[in-house]
């Protein structure tokens, strides 16, 4: 069984962070706006995921997400389809 303590640093906001990331043409900025949070708290999350989670990973140019490894890619998926089952996640709000 493989070792999901990482999971425990997670909270509701960061699975609307996580469900952001996949989509590579918002700016890192746009999507702070969005969740109503600092873009200096957005990056300060997401460097505590990829302190915290195995293999994640992307890369940015100009604040915008280029792209996700496809580790963090299957990891973003995965808290978008939480926020789906929660019935929390709306396509038109995040885009």
């Amino acid at each position: 069984m493989k070792d999901y303590k990482y999971l425990r640093i997670l909270d509701i906001d960061d699975l609307f962070i996580l469900a952001s990331l996949l989509d590579n043409t918002q700016p890192l900025h746009h999507i702070a706006k969005i969740l109503r949070i600092t873009p200096p708290a957005l990056s300060h999350r997401i460097k505590r995921y990829r302190e915290h989670i195995p293999n994640f990973d992307f890369s940015t140019t100009s604040s915008a997400v280029k792209s996700l490894s496809p580790e963090t890619k299957a990891f973003c998926t995965k808290a978008k389809k939480a926020l789906d089952v929660l019935g929390l996640y709306d396509e038109e709000k995040a885009a």
